[in-house]
């Protein structure tokens, strides 16, 4: 028999109206990502916090916009900080995994990967969260030390370079020249991005890595995105990664974007592909920053 996760003390009845409310929230703030307000806190929120997904980031902002430092009671206590008598916890989505009956039946938790039963979600529950402003005790290190610090200590150029070699990797060639109007290009057939010669190293290293954008998001096969959605997507991701890697662009680079989504579907969907573009980004920056210093 499949093991069953651990109850809390509330009814059925209540997890269930726990559950309804999380997912009316939820809708609320998806459909707020069709406004330019709803989506530029979207990509704020982001930037700090990273370790959630859109749909429980979103229900994070929902509930508690000016969040900066969202974590679970325990963690709370693990790093020496108590939250506050009378907070309210932040209501984010948690799945029920139970053992999988293909997993081992001799396998016990603490076992090697090989060996690890096997579990599934089947559903979700609501959990608790607290936001650092609601804690108090040990002093936590500066919020900066969790992002890519040793890009935030390169000059632009090596942020270049880093981005630069990602689009390489993919088999594109860069080349800096005339781009119209615009600052820069993806030329998919040719496989060539241009960025344009003569602006600034920070806003050159923010275009580059919008053309980046561009080819991660696999715009060249979605003849249905339209090219605002495209150049939203892109600017998104780029936006993000510019802001991680120690560039703030988020207060004025984010494009308007209200009403360009005709649902909320529409915006959910390209906000979680904006998600995982600047994450796959931001990770192979992290991990090629080491070599550079």
């Amino acid at each position: 028999m499949p093991t069953s996760p651990k109850r809390s003390g509330l009814s059925p009845e209540q997890r269930r109206e726990r559950l309804n409310h999380a997912h009316e929230q939820l809708q609320s703030a998806v459909e707020n990502l069709t406004s330019g307000h709803g989506w530029h806190a979207m990509l704020s929120a982001r930037a700090w916090l990273r370790r959630y997904s859109l749909n429980n980031l979103l229900l994070i902002m929902e509930q508690y916009p000016e969040a900066t430092d969202v974590r679970p009671l325990k963690q709370w206590n693990q790093v020496g900080r108590r939250v506050r008598k009378g907070e309210k916890a932040i209501r984010i989505l948690a799945p029920l995994r139970y053992r999988s009956e293909a997993g081992d039946p001799d396998a016990s938790d603490d076992a090697d990967a090989n060996t690890k039963p096997r579990f599934e979600v089947r559903g979700f529950t609501t959990a608790g969260a607290f936001d650092v402003a609601q804690t108090e005790g040990t002093e936590l290190p500066d919020a900066s030390a969790a992002d890519p610090q040793e890009l935030r200590s390169l000059a632009p150029a090596a942020l270049w370079d880093h981005v630069a070699t990602q689009i390489t990797r993919r088999g594109y060639g860069i080349e800096r020249g005339d781009c119209g109007p615009a600052y820069g290009h993806v030329d998919f057939t040719a496989r060539t991005v241009r960025v344009r010669e003569g602006v600034e190293e920070a806003q050159a290293v923010k275009t580059l890595t919008h053309e980046l954008a561009h080819i991660v998001c696999e715009h060249n096969t979605r003849p249905e995105a339209s090219r605002e959605r495209r150049e939203i997507e892109a600017e998104s991701v780029a936006c993000l990664v510019a802001n991680l890697a120690g560039l703030d662009s988020l207060p004025y680079s984010v494009p308007y974007v209200a009403g360009w989504a005709g649902d909320a579907a529409t915006a959910h969907a390209s906000a979680e592909r904006v998600m995982a573009a600047a994450d796959e980004i931001t990770a192979a920056l992290q991990h090629a920053a080491p070599s550079a210093t």
